[in-house]
């Protein structure tokens, strides 16, 4: 809610940002987000200047494996508030990559100072983790496999009644705020038919596209060290949005324009182009937020540009195909990936096909390498030059 009341203040408009971009003027389309690049900017510079003795920050999926859970809050707290106006002012990126840290923080703090002798303070975070993701995606059983094969790093079933209740709590809570129902339903009922093996090699392609789009993510890193970063980011969003005001934000809108109308092949292969270069921007300066939704907007657009170029009857089929399993080999998290593909679309019926094509591109994928998307959206916490506000550096995640 905050999020969308900091958009109302910038743009007048509470609903997808795509649509507020439309509504604008070009000069306040490409002004916007520059503005939302100077007040992130500010909040951290504001931030080290009043916390001089303050923690390093510390992202979830490290705190939890090698923290034993302990997230400090305060420069969680900041950085949420830099994303929130970056996020709410067009920046091509995530809101749930802060939306997921901060509960993560709360959870760490609360399981601190009111601790459960019981229960491992790592594991309440992990918990904590699964509640954010069903929350924010409408995904209660994606939330479960979040937590385990991202979160914590190994299958720990005995730890599933516990995180499933967790995940749900947090599905329900969010129900009860925004409504229920798929967040891109697809509409078209597939049936079996000899097109479903063309997902193969789409898997195998997708697989191997997982670790080039992560050396793309990480391409630009050294452009966090340029005076005023942010505001960089911003510019080259609020340009390219005149090009296509989907550029705004973090893909919502792009994807469900591929589910809801599929649109011509040209029309989904320019605006992934453009959104590409602009959260690789956002991402390469520092811009606090997630690359998850951005993630499934890249791999839905490329499983509809293969069933266009192959002219095949259901292009849409292959979207969904495309959005788990290129989630699958960029995350290495096949399970959680096949589960959120059904339930982010309605599909329930494609899951055994998407665990199939999500097992091989995941299997391709960690051929070429070792890292995933979460070792790419980790801070590095020993940045000297911001203590607790260290911003996108990579380095790799333990598996």
């Amino acid at each position: 809610m905050f999020f969308r009341a900091l958009q109302w203040v910038f743009v007048r408009h509470a609903g997808l940002l795509p649509e507020a971009a439309l509504s604008l003027t070009p000069v306040r389309r490409v002004l916007t987000p520059i503005l939302g690049a100077v007040c992130a900017t500010s909040v951290i510079w504001g931030a080290r200047w009043w916390s001089r003795s303050a923690k390093h920050f510390e992202e979830y999926v490290e705190a939890v494996r090698f923290e034993n859970g302990r997230i400090a809050f305060s420069p969680t707290f900041w950085r949420t508030i830099s994303s929130a106006f970056s996020v709410a002012t067009g920046a091509a990126i995530g809101r749930e990559g802060s939306m997921i840290q901060f509960a993560a923080a709360v959870t760490s703090w609360i399981g601190e100072y009111s601790p459960i002798p019981t229960i491992p303070l790592s594991r309440q975070v992990a918990y904590g983790a699964a509640a954010a993701i069903a929350a924010a995606y409408q995904a209660p059983i994606a939330g479960v496999f979040f937590a385990m094969e991202i979160v914590l790093g190994e299958g720990l079933w005995e730890e599933m009644p516990r995180l499933a209740l967790a995940s749900c709590a947090g599905w329900l809570a969010s129900r009860l705020f925004l409504g229920g129902g798929p967040l891109f339903p697809v509409n078209e009922r597939f049936t079996l038919s000899p097109e479903y093996l063309w997902a193969i090699p789409l898997a195998i392609l997708l697989g191997l596209g997982g670790p080039l789009y992560q050396r793309m993510l990480r391409s630009l890193r050294s452009a966090s060290h340029l005076p005023f970063a942010l505001i960089w980011a911003g510019c080259v969003v609020g340009i390219l949005s005149l090009l296509r005001p989907e550029v705004w934000g973090n893909g919502d809108m792009a994807l469900l324009e591929i589910f809801t109308s599929a649109p011509v092949m040209w029309t989904v292969g320019s605006l992934l182009v453009i959104r590409l270069v602009a959260t690789t921007c956002c991402v390469g300066t520092g811009t606090i937020g997630g690359v998850f939704t951005p993630t499934l907007f890249a791999g839905a657009a490329a499983g509809l540009i293969f069933g266009g170029i192959l002219h095949l009857s259901h292009p849409l089929l292959f979207a969904v195909v495309g959005l788990s399993v290129f989630l699958s080999a960029v995350t290495h998290a096949p399970w959680m990936s096949a589960f959120m593909a059904a339930e982010l679309t309605g599909q329930w019926h494609l899951l055994p096909l998407l665990l199939i094509g999500n097992l091989l591109s995941w299997s391709v994928a960690c051929r070429l390498s070792s890292d995933s998307l979460y070792a790419i959206a980790t801070p590095n916490p020993t940045d000297e030059t911001i203590p607790f506000m260290a911003e996108s550096a990579v380095h790799p995640v333990v598996k």
